[in-house]
């Protein structure tokens, strides 16, 4: 998936390249996306004296950057002009920018490299700590924020699949199979909640949740007295659900320990329930839970 096709990918690709100048202090710094098996090309860059230079190609092993698409490792020189370790094919786009000293890092999802990260400087100097802590934490975030992305996207699939009605009008829609396919999808989900802030990523977790209640619940739902619990109430026992402790669901929501087991007992109550398994169990009856 590459930044053009997703806006969501494009607008992270920037944040890092913004973050890796800054957090770098160099005045330039660039994001090339792999667009074929031996092909990157400059999608973002800051600091440059032409923007023209976004779209440049760049094949595998050619300057710095086709080299770390190649070792899949960080490189760095000095001077870019005198390097001996890597080819020259671009000594006049790099002259043209003035850049002496460069430094990049593969951001690799899985096993496969999706993009290359680069800082350079208009100094031929040796790039120290800073700059290299600088590139490779960039790439990691990058690497993480795509794993998670494409993560949410297969749920949210997974939970399109897992409600739609089944082939065969002698089938239920929402047989046991299904059901627990929905309960692992929602289980896997909150793991990753935890892991994104608000924004665009943070709407595509929301539509999943909701495609698996309207999915399961629904369906699912009890028609005896109707239970309500608090919002709270709900994240408690959703954690409960995926198998945390106390200790881990008060880290997870940012409560305390005694505020957990508070909450628990407020839920079992209402529920009817003597253990957390029954909790959950009656939740899900009551289609309080996916």
């Amino acid at each position: 998936m590459l930044p053009a096709e997703d806006s969501e990918v494009a607008a992270a690709t920037r944040a890092a390249v913004l973050a890796l100048r800054r957090d770098s202090g160099m005045p330039v710094a660039g994001a090339a996306w792999v667009v074929g098996p031996q092909l990157l090309r400059i999608s973002e860059t800051s600091g440059v004296k032409s923007p023209g230079r976004r779209g440049f190609a760049v094949p595998a092993g050619t300057g710095l950057i086709g080299k770390v698409l190649t070792t899949r490792r960080l490189a760095v020189v000095s001077d870019y002009r005198s390097a001996q370790q890597i080819s020259h094919e671009y000594d006049s786009f790099v002259a043209a920018e003035e850049v002496r000293a460069m430094a990049a890092a593969p951001v690799i999802v899985g096993t496969t490299v999706r993009a290359v990260l680069f800082v350079g400087s208009r100094d031929a100097v040796r790039l120290g700590d800073r700059v290299l802590t600088a590139v490779t934490q960039a790439a990691r975030d990058l690497e993480q924020f795509l794993a998670t992305h494409e993560h949410a996207h297969r749920l949210l699939t997974e939970a399109r699949d897992a409600r739609r009605p089944a082939a065969h009008h002698d089938t239920a829609p929402h047989d046991t199979a299904a059901l627990e396919q929905v309960h692992e999808v929602h289980t896997e989900l909150l793991d990753l909640t935890a892991t994104i802030g608000e924004g665009h990523l943070r709407e595509r977790f929301d539509e999943v949740c909701a495609l698996l209640e309207s999915g399961c619940c629904a369906e699912g739902a009890s028609h005896g007295p109707a239970v309500s619990l608090s919002r709270r109430e709900r994240d408690v026992l959703l954690a409960v659900a995926a198998g945390c402790t106390n200790l881990e669901i008060s880290g997870r929501l940012d409560i305390g320990l005694e505020t957990v087991k508070g909450y628990l007992r407020s839920v079992m109550r209402k529920l009817g329930a003597g253990t957390r398994l029954e909790a959950v169990t009656a939740a899900r009856r009551a289609g309080l839970l996916p």
